[in-house]
C-alpha cells in the first residue's frame, strides 16, 4: 500500500473497526472498512480491515483511495442509496456522468460532487428510476449528473453523501474489442447447469459474439469451473454482484435492470452490438449464418433490434432421430451414455406456432428499451429474418402450455455439427477428470 508523503494509512482488523463503529455515532470522513488482499511471491493473505486516513478522503488531492468493485452503500444514506459504477457519457446533447444504482423508491438527490482535473464542483443531479420495478421497496436506477461540456471528470459522489466516491469510467477513451457482447441477468440461486452454459457460449460465438459479461451473485461449482475456463480465454468477463437488498422481496429479480444497464454502458465503444438475453434464450437468424451478418444488412439507422419470442417448452418430446441423422450427415459420431451432450438447440425443436412477445439505448428494461440516445430508432426484426428461441417450462406452471398449437422448427440444426463438436471439446477441457460436462440438474416441479 502506498500513500503520498505526510499522508499515513493505518490498517486494523475488522473486529476493531466494528467496535469503533458501535462506540461512535458515525465514523469520521476518511475512515472505512474494506477488503484487502496482499500478495507476495505467489502467496496471498486476504481479510477485512479498517482503514483510517489522517486527512479527509478526496481524490482531488491525489490521496490514496479505495476503488469499489461491487455494490456499496452511500455512507450516511440509511440504506436509501446503493452505488455500483459510474460512466462518463458524451453521446447526448449534454455531457453526463451516469451512476448505476439501487435506490429506495421515491428518494431523490439534487446534486453530485464531481472531481475533474484537480477541481471539485457541485453539479445538478437527478434520479431516473428504471421502469418495471413491480412497486417493490427498491428500484434499479440511473443517477444522472450533468457536467460542463468537455470536462474530464475522474470521480463522483452524491453531494448529500460525499464520503462514498466512485471512479468515473470514460466511455469515449475505450478501444474497440469486437462486434458484439452478450449481457445476462446476474447468476443466482447457485445456478449450476454447466452443459447448457457451454452450449450457450459456443452457440453465440458462432453467431459472432466476442464477449460475455456476467454478474455473479451465486453460482454452483460446475458453473464456476466453466466461467473460469472462459475467463482464461478472454471470452467471459465476470463481475461481482453482492446484492445489497433481498431479491423479489425488496427488488425485482436480482436487480436485473441495474445489471443490464451497467452491461450496456460497459459495452459502449467496445462493441458494435450488445444482446440482452437470458441463459435459456437464443437469438437465431433464419436466412444468415450469424447475427452479425443479419444485423449488418439493416445498416446503421436503427439503435435497437427487437426479436419476437417463441417458446420451446422443455416438456415436449426430444427430436433424437433428427439429431442423430443430422450429426451423421455432417460426419459427427453421436455420443451416447453419460457423456452425451443433451443440448437444448439440438433436441428441443417443437415450439409454439405463434410468436408470443417481443424481446428486449440508454435505459433498458426486461423486453424493452425505455429511453434512447438521440432519435428513437428501433427495428422489429421480421420473423422470417430471426426469432428468439426461449427454452423453458410452462411460464404459468403446470402443463397446459403444451396444448397450444405447435410445430417443429429445426433452424438451430443449421449449426448443430459445429455446436456439438465445440461443446464436446470445451467440456473435455473444463472437466478433465470426467472428460465431459455433468448433466444438467432436473427441471424440478412445474408447480
Amino acid at each position: 500500500m502506498r500513500v503520498t508523503e505526510r499522508r499515513q494509512a493505518v490498517c486494523v482488523p475488522l473486529d476493531v473497526c466494528l467496535e469503533r463503529e458501535r462506540n461512535q455515532k458515525r465514523i469520521t470522513r476518511g475512515e472505512t472498512c474494506f477488503q484487502l488482499t496482499l500478495r507476495s511471491r505467489g502467496r496471498s493473505w486476504h481479510g477485512l480491515f479498517h482503514l483510517h486516513l489522517t486527512v479527509p478522503l478526496h481524490p482531488s488531492t491525489h490521496l490514496f483511495w479505495i476503488p469499489f468493485d461491487d455494490w456499496v452503500e452511500a455512507r450516511g444514506s440509511n440504506r436509501e442509496f446503493f452505488l455500483y459504477s459510474a460512466y462518463l457519457d458524451k453521446r447526448a446533447a449534454t455531457d453526463q456522468v451516469i451512476i448505476v444504482a439501487i435506490v429506495k423508491r421515491r428518494k431523490s438527490i439534487r446534486s453530485c460532487t464531481v472531481w475533474s482535473e484537480g477541481t471539485t464542483t457541485e453539479e445538478k443531479g437527478r434520479v431516473k428510476m428504471i421502469h418495471e420495478n413491480w412497486n417493490l421497496p427498491y428500484t434499479a436506477a440511473l443517477i444522472i449528473c450533468n457536467i460542463p461540456k468537455n470536462s474530464k471528470p475522474t470521480h463522483v459522489a452524491l453531494t448529500s453523501f460525499p464520503d462514498t466516491i466512485l471512479a468515473v469510467q470514460d466511455m469515449k477513451a475505450r478501444r474497440n474489442e469486437g462486434r458484439m457482447s452478450v449481457c445476462v441477468k446476474p447468476l443466482h440461486y447457485e445456478y449450476d447447469r454447466a452443459l447448457w452454459l457451454v452450449e450457450f457460449i459456443e452457440f453465440y460465438k458462432l453467431m459472432g459474439v466476442d464477449r460475455f459479461i456476467f454478474y455473479n451473485h451465486t453460482m454452483g461449482p460446475s458453473i464456476d469451473a466453466v466461467v473460469r475456463h472462459y475467463m482464461a480465454e478472454n471470452v467471459v468477463t465476470l463481475l461481482p454482484w453482492t446484492l445489497p437488498v433481498t431479491t423479489q422481496k425488496d427488488i425485482r429479480t436480482e436487480g436485473i435492470f441495474a445489471a443490464l444497464n451497467d452491461c450496456n454502458l460497459r459495452s459502449v465503444n467496445r462493441f458494435t452490438f450488445s444482446a440482452m438475453v437470458d441463459f435459456d434464450e437464443f437469438l437465431v437468424p433464419r436466412k444468415h449464418d450469424s447475427l452479425i451478418e443479419l444485423l449488418d444488412t439493416y445498416g446503421t439507422k436503427d439503435s435497437n433490434y427487437v426479436f419476437q419470442n417463441v417458446f420451446f417448452y422443455l416438456y415436449w418430446e426430444n427430436d433424437t432421430t433428427a439429431v442423430y441423422d443430422k450429426l451423421i450427415q455432417e460426419g459427427v459420431s453421436p455420443v451416447e451414455g453419460p457423456a452425451e451432450p443433451y443440448l437444448l438447440t439440438a433436441f428441443k425443436t417443437r415450439r409454439l406456432k405463434k410468436p408470443h412477445k417481443a424481446w428486449g439505448a440508454l435505459q433498458l428494461g426486461n423486453h424493452n428499451v425505455w429511453e434512447y440516445i438521440g432519435r428513437k430508432a428501433w427495428k422489429k426484426v421480421p420473423p422470417e429474418d430471426g426469432l428468439s428461441h426461449h427454452y423453458r417450462i410452462c411460464e404459468y406452471g403446470g402443463f397446459d402450455c403444451l396444448k397450444q398449437p405447435n410445430m417443429v422448427d429445426r433452424q438451430t440444426h443449421t449449426w448443430l455439427g459445429e455446436v456439438y463438436r465445440s461443446v464436446l471439446t470445451q467440456c473435455a477441457q473444463i472437466f478433465q477428470k470426467e472428460g465431459f460436462c455433468p448433466r444438467a440438474p432436473p427441471l424440478g416441479s412445474p408447480w
